[in-house]
């Protein structure tokens, strides 16, 4: 089996997920960055592992999706419906018949994870685990020593624009979204085709950011500090526009990119363990 076609992949990735199909483990850790594209391809792995056509898997009576509700934690009554959903018997006898997708498992609380484990020791046969996250650190050692992992790299810009080329996209509508979106697939067809799309949001509150001079930049942030989410998604593209914007800078503009990109991370793990959002932005703020 291979990744379908017309989805676009860096090599190695591409290369990694096709080995697991292969021989599918029964359990599988995508990491990246939100926008990369972690969860269409976890839907696309588990419909070549049930040999299922492309968009089937929400109607597989066998199939289930896990993530978390407006960006909470997954706490332990999710892994109790899923503890469930896998107590029940599958008629068909194909070595892979059942798949679960744990989206954004890095928000699963510790309670979750540890429920989880029991049953990553003793998966039911014919089932296959799929689970997401933005970093693999956020999940127990036990877990993570459990599951295969595959990073979701970013494919190569000469490759993202013939993609959305072929989906009917301009080049200069593409070349944007790909400096505002860090090369980013996910968040890259966000930005050309989903209005609504959060990640949209965020990417217009980084754009603004900046290009702001400070004191401007303290407004919005103050402004931002009462929107948790957008603020974490702001600045994990933040992140991602300093990684784009480094490689194609030099002098005091890569400097400059350089400091975001440390500032960025910097608050990126402070949220991660702060509830002081309006003192992180302030930081970041000033950091650039």
């Amino acid at each position: 089996m291979t990744m379908p076609d017309g989805f676009v992949t860096q090599p190695q990735t591409r290369t990694q997920l096709e080995a697991y199909l292969v021989s599918p483990t029964q359990a599988v850790l995508l990491t990246g960055p939100r926008g990369s594209g972690k969860f269409t391809l976890a839907v696309r792995l588990a419909e070549q592992a049930l040999d299922l056509a492309p968009g089937k898997f929400t109607d597989y009576g066998y199939g289930m999706i896990v993530r978390p509700e407006d960006g909470k934690a997954i706490g332990i009554e999710a892994a109790r419906q899923l503890e469930r959903f896998l107590s029940l018997k599958v008629p068909s006898k194909r070595s892979v018949n059942r798949a679960v997708i744990i989206d954004d498992g890095h928000l699963l609380t510790a309670e979750a994870q540890n429920a989880l484990l029991k049953t990553l020791e003793e998966p039911p046969a014919g089932t296959i685990l799929i689970l997401t996250a933005s970093h693999g650190q956020a999940l127990l050692p036990t877990i993570r020593s459990r599951v295969q992992s595959i990073a979701v790299r970013r494919p190569a810009q000469a490759a993202l624009i013939a993609h959305f080329r072929r989906n009917g996209f301009e080049e200069a509508q593409i070349k944007q979204a790909y400096a505002m979106g860090g090369g980013l697939p996910g968040l890259m067809q966000a930005l050309l085709s989903d209005d609504d799309h959060p990640l949209k949001a965020a990417a217009a509150q980084a754009r603004q950011l900046l290009s702001q001079p400070l004191f401007e930049r303290l407004i919005t942030v103050d402004a931002l500090a009462k929107q948790r989410e957008l603020a974490i998604d702001t600045v994990d593209i933040l992140q991602q526009m300093a990684h784009i914007g480094l490689q194609n800078a030099a002098g005091k503009a890569a400097e400059r990119w350089q400091k975001i990109l440390t500032a960025s991370y910097q608050a990126a793990e402070a949220l991660s363990t702060s509830g002081q959002l309006k003192l992180v932005l302030t930081n970041l703020a000033l950091s650039f």
